[in-house]
Formats: C-alpha cells, sequence, structure tokens
C-alpha cells in the first residue's frame, strides 16, 4: 500500500509540474519517477534467477584429513544485482579455513556469510577448505540469501532448503603390540598369517546347530555320542572379534555425559576394529547408543566383507549419546548371535555388578573376553578368567593405543 501510494504522490507531481508548465519541478519528478521504478524493478525480480549451490571434495573424511569446497553463485537473468547477501549455516565443530564464521542464531551453528556483486549472466566461484577434527555427522545448511535495489528502498531475501552431510570418521591409532599369552582373546595378535581354523588345536567336540560348517563336523565324536558333533576349535585361534562399546560415561545416565571418556572409548573400539581387520579376522560392533534410523542400538555382525571397516567407522562417526540400551543387557542381546569362540572386547568407560555379570556369563558360554576400561576407574571386582585392561590417556593425546594389562 505505501508503494502505491508513493507512485501516486509522484505521478500526481509530475501532473502538476506539467500543468504549472515548471521544467525543473517536471524534471525532479522524472528523476524520483526513474529511481522508484528501479527500485521496484530490482525489489520483484532481484532474486529470479539466482542459484546458490555447494560442491565437496568428499562427502566422507577421516580424522585429521582436510578436503576443499566451492561456493557457486549464478545469476541467469538479465538484470544485473548490485549486491547479494548469502548466509550459509555451517556447524561450529567443523573450522573452515580462510572464512570468519559469525554466530548464528542456533545453538552450536555458524554462518559463512558471502557477499556478491553479479553482472547479468554471471557465474562466481569460491572456494574453502576444511579439516575434520572432530568425528561426527555433520549438517550443512540451509542458506539464506538477500538481495534488493539500489537505494536500499526494497529488500527481498528467501530461504533456500539446500543441505549437505559431512561425515567424519573417528580417530584411528596403531595397536601396540601386546606380548600376551596366546590364550588371552587377543591371541597371536602379531602374526602375519591369515587366521584360520586350525585342525590341529582342537580341543573338544559339541552338538551340531544350524549354520554349522559341514567341513568341521567330528565323526569320531559322532560314532561315539549317536548325534552329530562339531569339532571345536582354540578360542585363540578363532578369527572372529566382536567389539561392545558402552557409551555410557558416568554410573547414573542422568548425570550426563564425559565427553572425553566417550571419544576415547570410541578411539579404542574403532582402533580395535581396524587392527583386527588389518590381521584377516571377521569383526563386528555393538554398542548401546543410536545412529540416525536405526534401532536403540547398534548390531553389525562380524565380518571380513572390503566395506566392514567403513560400515564400522560410518556408524561410529554418528553415535549419539545418551545410550538407550544398559550395556549388560545389549551384551545379553549380542551373546545368542554370536559365533562360537568369538572374542568379545567389551570397551566401557563404567564398570558395575550387572556389567561384570553379562561379561561373566559369556566367559562361562566360551567366549573369550577383554574387558578394556577408559578414563579414571575406582578398583572394582572383575570376573575370573577376564583380561583386564585400562586406557588412562585421553583420547586427544594418542599417538599409538597401549592397553595397560590389569591384574
Amino acid at each position: 500500500m505505501t508503494n502505491r501510494l508513493n507512485l501516486l504522490l509522484v505521478l500526481l507531481a509530475l501532473l502538476l509540474s506539467v500543468v504549472v508548465r515548471n521544467s525543473m519541478l517536471l524534471l525532479l519528478d522524472f528523476i524520483v519517477l526513474i529511481v522508484v521504478f528501479t527500485a521496484w524493478l530490482w525489489g520483484r525480480y532481484c532474486l529470479a534467477g539466482v542459484s546458490y549451490a555447494r560442491q565437496f571434495g568428499t562427502e566422507r573424511l577421516f580424522f585429521g584429513e582436510e578436503t576443499d569446497f566451492w561456493v557457486e553463485v549464478v545469476n541467469a537473468k538479465p538484470l544485473p544485482l548490485t549486491w547479494l547477501k548469502a548466509e550459509d549455516e555451517f556447524p561450529q565443530d567443523l573450522p573452515i579455513r580462510r572464512a570468519d564464521l559469525k554466530l548464528s542464531a542456533h545453538p552450536q551453528r555458524r554462518m559463512l556469510i558471502n557477499l556478491y556483486s553479479l553482472r547479468w549472466y554471471e557465474r562466481v566461484r569460491r572456494r574453502y577448505r576444511l579439516k575434520g577434527e572432530q568425528r561426527g555427522i555433520y549438517d550443512i545448511g540451509p542458506v539464506q540469501i538477500a538481495s534488493g535495489d539500489l537505494f536500499g528502498f526494497r529488500l527481498r531475501r528467501t530461504l533456500l532448503d539446500y543441505r549437505h552431510t559431512l561425515l567424519v570418521y573417528p580417530k584411528i591409532v596403531a595397536l601396540e603390540q601386546l606380548g600376551l599369552p596366546a590364550a588371552t582373546p587377543l591371541g597371536d595378535y602379531g602374526s602375519e598369517h591369515h587366521l584360520i581354523d586350525d585342525p590341529l588345536r582342537i580341543v573338544g567336540a559339541r552338538d551340531y546347530q544350524a549354520g554349522d560348517n559341514i567341513r568341521y563336523l567330528h565323526w569320531k565324536a559322532t560314532a561315539h555320542r549317536g548325534m552329530l558333533q562339531t569339532k571345536v576349535f582354540d578360542p585363540s585361534a578363532a578369527p572372529h572379534w566382536m567389539v561392545c562399546l558402552n557409551t555410557q560415561t558416568l554410573d547414573r545416565i542422568y548425570e550426563g555425559v564425559v565427553t572425553d571418556y566417550l571419544e576415547t572409548a570410541i578411539v579404542v573400539a574403532a582402533s580395535l576394529v581396524h587392527a583386527g581387520l588389518e590381521t584377516r579376522r571377521s569383526v563386528g560392533l555393538a554398542s548401546n547408543s543410536p545412529i540416525r534410523g536405526a534401532l536403540p542400538w547398534i548390531h553389525i555382525a562380524a565380518s571380513r566383507h572390503n566395506a566392514q571397516e567403513l560400515q564400522i567407522l560410518e556408524a561410529l562417526a554418528q553415535l549419539a549419546c545418551p545410550p538407550l540400551v544398559p550395556f549388560e543387557n545389549l551384551l545379553r542381546l549380542e551373546a545368542p548371535r554370536l559365533p562360537y569362540g568369538a572374542s568379545i572386547f567389551a570397551v566401557t568407560p563404567i564398570v558395575n555388578a550387572a556389567i561384570a555379570d553379562a561379561l561373566f556369563n559369556l566367559r562361562t558360554e566360551g567366549h573369550p573376553v577383554a574387558l578394556i576400561t577408559v578414563g579414571s576407574q575406582p578398583d572394582r571386582p572383575i570376573p575370573p578368567n577376564i583380561s583386564f585392561y585400562s586406557v588412562t590417556q585421553n583420547w586427544t593425546d594418542f599417538e599409538s593405543l597401549k592397553l595397560e594389562f590389569r591384574s
């Protein structure tokens, strides 16, 4: 209504200048009319034909890795833009080089602000570089663009729901050789040989179960007992590892999260997965925290597939807190799914009686169990026949992972 009234006043002034035959007033009216028309034209069509795009060198980063990304703005119309402002929203924990990020109205977010002056049919591209310094899944966007006329009379804004998702895998460090007895869950960790079931390391027989390898049928025990029997091998030679990660960092969930303990536990889990797959074990992951669009807990079956490590690292990158399933319940849920003799690595910031009982049950079912605690743990009773290790360093100080054996 105001714009129409202004235009009406200009037209009335123009008519008056013609009636009184005042050339200076007529010239002034023409100038004002041109300004009003220009402001209206820019205000109405300034964002028409304008597009905004991002392009990343990669949307998957290993910890500490860097990548370039480009921001591209196109003015695909014959009307030039004297100014265009783009406010792109980025996570606070994703540092961008050569960019001064501004505060956002949303918590833990920052704005990448760019100002442009675009000719007709012009394309402008700017390059930035970011670094993955913290594991996680990062949502980038939306972006708000704004423009207007040269005189500042009219302003037009629009919010583009243009988003990207960037994933940063957790940190991985080398696992130092431990020099443990062969009967421990880590077994002959430093061996370069393929870890397959060794028929020379048979320790007994058990009833045949659906899914057991027919090659491992124990015919003498079958004839003796009158039912199918399967060979049982030394657990230290078993090629299956299951890394069970507890994301609860304090005895009571409602007390919050100790971020350093959580991140240290995730780095330990990722490093164990990497070490196991490097030595040709089948490795799986279970955790009592959810990821997007998944169950309340994570279960990735043990495998030696080429994509197994990236699948597990992607799950670890997306882990959220707090946990939705108590760790002892997770261990009981995983027990029926475990291959016989699979080694269990329980990585946890806390140990309580319920967790200790669940680990002891796994041990009595024939699974070698290693309990790995992170952070400062008080002295607590550990079930018998379970190897106990502690990690006291913070994950930011890791150059290699040294598990300290505790008796």
